[in-house]
């Protein structure tokens, strides 16, 4: 769905505005911007001066999502471990719930896993490429 994995490529900026996500990626001498609409939820750790990305992927139904990896995605955006899950069934029932949006095709996940610096995953409704105009 992207059209790179932007593999040793720099994580410019993180923006959120409404209910969009918006990254800006300097790769081969141009900027792109990835956007994710409807934007539900977005969790970004260690994000620090010369983030490198080591792959960028969007993980949607019909792809190459196993339910245990959409699972565990869905788990660290929303920041809920087994234990929570095991004493928690609203909790529990929210993940499921979650899970079937996503194999509806509902949602989508973008995950950026760094080389180095920022850990990012966006849960939201689409995902846009773009070359960034300025």
């Amino acid at each position: 769905m992207l059209s790179s994995t932007y593999h040793d490529e720099k994580l410019i900026s993180i923006a959120v505005a409404d209910d969009s996500l918006a990254i800006e990626i300097s790769a081969q001498n141009k900027k792109i911007i990835i956007k994710v609409n409807e934007l539900e939820k977005l969790r970004v750790t260690d994000f620090k001066e010369g983030n490198i990305i080591n792959v960028a992927q969007v993980i949607y139904a019909g792809g190459a999502g196993t339910e245990g990896m959409v699972r565990s995605l869905l788990k660290y955006a929303y920041e809920v471990d087994d234990a929570d899950l095991e004493r928690n069934t609203e909790l529990s029932s929210f993940l499921d719930k979650k899970l079937m949006d996503y194999e509806n095709g509902l949602i989508v996940i973008l995950e950026l896993e760094p080389s180095y610096g920022a850990y990012l995953v966006a849960i939201g409704g689409s995902i846009l490429e773009m070359d960034s105009p300025s």
